[in-house]
């Protein structure tokens, strides 16, 4: 199934949303994610706002749930997950916003005994809808849409709603024991984006290929190390994020966490980004900065970004595995 969406769906018109802590983002990185946390359901939300010279350029908005569906048969391990995920791209303070709902659905196979191994196929699609606010472009006589118009014809080119649907499939293994969690994923990922103008050209097409590793392991009595890495590819065009965390205990009990991530990751090209998590017990929240090492012109204008994280998890805990940021 994965490699049939893949052949069918080869050339297509997308811009990815960006975020700074993409391992807070189970279906951001993978549609295989859903149901893999360690409770049965979780919400995970991330807040990105990029601003140029102080004045806001560019938001990124990420909400997502996730569950796992009650097995039928008791003697049965593997289990279906579902999930959905909704990002918003905002530009220009919300002028300008791409809109995208994603519903994804996993199914996970546990390959030995002791159900810490397992293997899982995710599949989704994605509805992505474009809207553009002309009444809150303040460019005095340098643009009248009004005005734009002579007798019955438009010199616009630009659609009303433009929207579109794609698909997303991945593949996931994970390892989850007492000390140790491990995971590896491949997927053919798209975030279409529609064509907003009646031109002739495409804005970013091509499928998107990423894999990505994410690693946590117990040192000692609750400290830990966390490693987290993604390489994507769209158009002959790479990029890669990788960088990871120590884990401090806050207080240590043995039926409770309460661990605090210090660490610093790196997008190729881009931005260094220092950040830190705090995990407690059901709650995660993260806060990150953005270092870019570019720059946009030789003026004085420089780019900042900041990106605010929080999830929740619900339900009875599954297993007494280790509780991971992940």
């Amino acid at each position: 199934i994965l490699f049939f969406f893949i052949a069918l769906y080869g050339s297509v018109n997308a811009q990815d949303p960006i975020l700074s802590q993409p391992y807070t983002a189970a279906q951001f990185l993978s549609p295989a994610s859903v149901g893999s946390g360690g409770y049965g359901s979780r919400v995970q939300t991330n807040f990105r706002s990029q601003l140029i010279g102080g004045s806001s350029l560019y938001r990124t908005i990420a909400a997502g749930w996730d569950t796992r569906l009650q097995n039928r048969y008791a003697d049965k391990i593997n289990y279906m997950g579902i999930g959905g995920q909704i990002i918003s791209d905002q530009v220009m303070g919300g002028i300008m916003q791409t809109n995208y709902l994603s519903l994804n659905l996993a199914y996970h196979i546990f390959i030995d005994e002791q159900s810490n191994k397992n293997f899982s196929l995710g599949m989704g699609t994605t509805f992505a809808q474009i809207t553009l606010d002309k009444s809150r472009l303040r460019f005095a006589d340098q643009y009248d849409y009004a005005a734009m118009y002579t007798g019955n014809t438009s010199l616009e080119s630009l659609k009303p709603f433009p929207s579109k649907f794609s698909v997303n499939a991945g593949l996931l293994y994970s390892v989850h024991n007492e000390q140790l969690f491990f995971q590896a994923g491949a997927n053919a990922f798209y975030y279409s984006k529609p064509d907003f103008t009646g031109l002739s050209f495409s804005q970013t097409s091509g499928l998107r290929a990423t894999t990505f590793i994410s690693f946590e392991k117990a040192v000692s009595e609750s400290y830990s190390i966390v490693l987290h890495g993604t390489f994507s590819n769209r158009n002959n065009n790479n990029q890669y994020y990788l960088g990871g965390f120590v884990g401090v205990p806050i207080i240590y009990q043995w039926d409770e966490i309460r661990r605090l991530y210090l660490g610093c990751f790196y997008r190729g090209g881009d931005a260094f980004i220092p950040s830190m998590s705090l995990l407690m017990n059901t709650y995660r929240l993260g806060f990150s900065y953005d270092v870019y090492n570019n720059t946009l012109s030789s003026a004085n204008i420089r780019q900042s970004s900041f990106e605010i994280t929080l999830s929740k998890s619900f339900g009875e805990k599954r297993n007494e595995f280790l509780r991971t940021i992940f």
